[in-house]
């Protein structure tokens, strides 16, 4: 990790809630007196540390598993530090898996029908998949992320989800929340440009509510409709560029009122608003508006928190990846030759950057994957390929 400065200690905060806790395998140099041992699920055998804390079977890690057919679970009899199990795909017994073991936290991609949970100890579950069709929550249930969630989708939780913290991660037109969790105390909306403050209709205990936007303009419509959620204490606004604050209704539980990304103007008006109140403001990443003018729909214009040179440099390079990857024609003969150059570009102007001023954190080089990947499907690069052009890099 780079120096730290006012910008990175606020990113360990914003990393902190952004993501479900992911528990890894110890890092830093491995003591001689931890051995190793060779698990095999059935797809051949993988030797690995003996402490493992996650494992990773979607078969995007060190250990495989069959494609279809058996897995042999017990091998996670061999790991007994694990705590975390990724999965992707039907269940082929990584419920039963998990409920026979001290299995805290579950990720599970392309989840289908019914997920029942109700025999498992988890205490944090991220699903997704547009079959998924219910889910039900044990009591250890804490937190629940679902990555664009079917309309459909119901939950079968607790209390109706009281004292939980339901995560939504979705980038399409609408977002609603599940049936079943009316009383859940924490919300995080993490959506793409808009989402209105309707979609809270229904919600009864609310107490944290944080709306998080991944595309420009980000604008928090009917705000006015918060007034109907008198217990909420803390609001948190990311990159939400284009909403009014004249449109906050009076909450006479608020405590706390965070913006990330946000205009001048905006900061100006919201710290009037504010002042000489209980209510705690914290503002980061004011911008002015010749600044957004310029870098609004890039994804990388909040870098210019940690350094301005850092900052301008990371836009920069997205611009000129992005303007040759859209500029792209279809049938071109030399499509992917152009399309790997302008990728393998990013990378390289990213990996010098991180030389000059060693700023790309854990969180900016997760932010850079996705944004790689990103133009890499837009260019219609398939996915392994653009894996190993990613893997190239030195951040």
């Amino acid at each position: 990790m780079g120096p730290e400065s006012a910008g990175s200690a606020q990113r360990s905060h914003v990393d902190r809630l952004y993501h479900l806790p992911m528990i890894t395998p110890q890092g830093g140099r491995r003591s001689a007196m931890v051995p190793d041992v060779e698990v095999d699920f059935g797809a051949g055998p993988t030797t690995v540390p003996s402490t493992m804390r996650y494992v990773d079977l979607t078969g995007n890690g060190r250990i495989r598993v069959p494609a279809q057919g058996a897995v042999d679970w017990s091998q996670l009899n061999k790991l007994p530090e694990c705590i975390t199990v990724e999965w992707s795909g039907a269940d082929r017994g990584v419920v039963e898996a998990v409920a026979a073991r001290q299995i805290r936290f579950l990720y599970w991609h392309d989840a289908s029908g019914t997920v029942d949970l109700t025999g498992t100890g988890v205490t944090d579950v991220r699903l997704d998949g547009i079959g998924l069709r219910s889910v039900r929550l044990p009591e250890s249930a804490r937190v629940l992320l679902l990555r664009e969630p079917p309309e459909s989708l119901e939950v079968d939780a607790p209390e109706s989800g009281h004292r939980m913290d339901l995560r939504l991660f979705s980038r399409g037109p609408d977002i609603r929340i599940p049936g079943g969790l009316s009383r859940v105390s924490e919300l995080w909306l993490k959506v793409a440009g808009t989402v209105s403050a309707s979609v809270l209709t229904g919600l009864t205990d609310l107490e944290e509510l944080r709306v998080s936007f991944d595309d420009p303009p980000g604008v928090f419509a009917d705000a006015q409709d918060l007034q109907a959620h008198r217990g909420l204490r803390t609001l948190q606004l990311d990159d939400a560029y284009d909403w009014d604050p004249g449109n906050l209704p009076e909450l006479p539980s608020l405590r706390g009122l965070e913006i990330n990304g946000t205009r001048r103007a905006t900061a100006t008006v919201v710290k009037a608003r504010f002042k000489a109140t209980d209510v705690r403001i914290s503002i980061h990443g004011a911008k002015s508006e010749a600044w957004l003018a310029a870098h609004m729909s890039n994804p990388f214009r909040d870098w210019v928190e940690d350094s301005k040179p850092f900052g301008a440099a990371a836009c920069e390079a997205y611009t000129r990846a992005r303007s040759a990857i859209e500029a792209l024609a279809p049938t071109a003969s030399d499509r992917m030759a152009v399309a790997e150059h302008a990728l393998r570009g990013l990378i390289a102007a990213l990996n010098a950057i991180d030389a000059e001023y060693q700023l790309i954190d854990t969180l900016r080089r997760e932010q850079a994957g996705e944004v790689f990947f990103e133009l890499a499907a837009q260019a219609e690069v398939p996915v392994d390929q653009a894996r190993r052009w990613f893997a190239d890099r030195d951040f």
